[in-house]
């Protein structure tokens, strides 16, 4: 559940000293007019593209809720050229500066991009499996681009009417901080602008203040889709995690998309943004057409819906002074059942200690399989819990 985005905002003074970096696509392709199919990887509701960078293979997530490209400080590629600092903003609207690089030149299938700007970031817990994300840079350059995880495969092309042949359903996104904003229909009468965000593994999440203003045009029958409530947080951005408050847990009638209709669909809210996260991309293919800022999707059976069905979110893991803690527990999920409170603690699994909140992400959790963890809660108290995990 966790993500994060990248929002610049460069126009912000950071220092009087400090050299002030701006947005930049001035960066240069080794082809044009060219297609090229790339190998991708869809693990887990994320796209993990190969990039070679100095004669090295790179494993970079695709993230279309980052404003340009993101490298790691701790593998940081050699010759990478300072291009000053920048004003950064994570999921949860928290900001920080961060540095911004020029990197080598990076190869991308047949392509290689030359003075492509990256920000350099501390990584995360969430981010260990990755050497960097390619963000949505990459499009506003002008690059279309298709993402095809049922054939494991991203198409680039600078050729104009190259997918105007592929049937679908459009619809157009306008930029907000040089990432895609498109229009969705959660409730009959309320539309509202949400992040289209391969960063997220989560299907749809609604911020909580757009959701108030859709419960006050739909108040006779939004009850009828609404699981239950709680207090707690579920959102770690990159600078933190989100603050604590109501959530809701929705069972949507439907999602629109455009004319896509997307029906049974459970999802929460959140006090970051809203946003449909890379899980859309198991229905459908979807072309990103940033000459005429539009998406279209294209669903795999050609049906004009798709019925979603997934399990509702009945736990959620933060990171609480470097330890695993429950952010987010549902009242009507499992977990509460078996004893699971918000702000306990994982101290221990099969009575082996968790030292880390990396450690808690590295465990080896088999679907099934009962698990016993031992729990100190907001008092103090310690207390055993046994529970059947679904899925890691």
């Amino acid at each position: 559940m966790t993500r994060w985005i990248l929002l610049l905002a460069s126009w912000l003074c950071i220092n009087a000293d400090a050299q002030l970096a701006r947005y930049s696509l001035d960066f240069t392709l080794s082809h044009k007019d060219f297609v090229d199919s790339i190998a991708i990887e869809w693990n887990r509701q994320q796209i993990y593209l190969p990039v070679e960078i100095n004669g090295r293979q790179h494993r970079f997530l695709l993230d279309t809720g980052a404003g340009q490209s993101v490298i790691f400080s701790d593998t940081q590629p050699e010759g990478c050229l300072p291009a000053g600092l920048m004003i950064a903003y994570d999921a949860n609207n928290q900001r920080d500066t961060v540095a911004v690089v020029k990197l080598p030149p990076l190869t991308l299938g047949h392509l290689t991009l030359t003075g492509l700007q990256a920000t350099v970031q501390q990584r995360t817990a969430n981010n260990q499996n990755i050497d960097g994300i390619i963000g949505f840079d990459i499009f506003c350059k002008g690059i279309l681009g298709k993402i095809d995880v049922a054939n494991r495969r991203l198409i680039l092309t600078d050729r104009k009417k190259f997918f105007d042949r592929d049937a679908g359903f459009d619809v157009r996104y306008r930029l907000n901080y040089h990432v895609p904003y498109i229009q969705v229909k959660p409730f009959e009468r309320y539309k509202e602008r949400v992040l289209f965000d391969t960063g997220s593994r989560c299907f749809y999440v609604m911020n909580k203040q757009s959701f108030d203003r859709g419960k006050k045009k739909n108040a006779r029958t939004i009850f009828t889709q609404i699981e239950g409530c709680s207090e707690g947080r579920h959102v770690m951005g990159h600078f933190g995690v989100e603050q604590r408050g109501e959530v809701v847990f929705l069972h949507l009638h439907q999602l629109c998309m455009g004319d896509f209709l997307f029906t049974d669909l459970h999802a929460i809210t959140t006090q970051g943004g809203s946003h449909l996260g890379a899980a859309v991309l198991d229905y459908g293919s979807l072309i990103i057409n940033p000459l005429k800022h539009r998406l279209r999707f294209l669903p795999y059976d050609g049906q004009p819906f798709a019925q979603i069905s997934n399990p509702q979110l009945e736990i959620a893991f933060i990171e609480k002074d470097g330890l695993p803690t429950v952010g987010l527990v549902w009242e009507g999920g499992t977990p509460y059942q078996q004893g699971f409170r918000e702000g306990d603690i994982i101290l221990q699994i099969d009575h082996r200690p968790v030292r880390s909140f990396q450690q808690f992400l590295r465990w080896a959790f088999e679907p099934g399989r009962e698990y016993r963890f031992t729990l100190r809660d907001a008092l103090g108290t310690q207390r055993e819990v046994h529970w059947v995990r679904i899925s890691k």
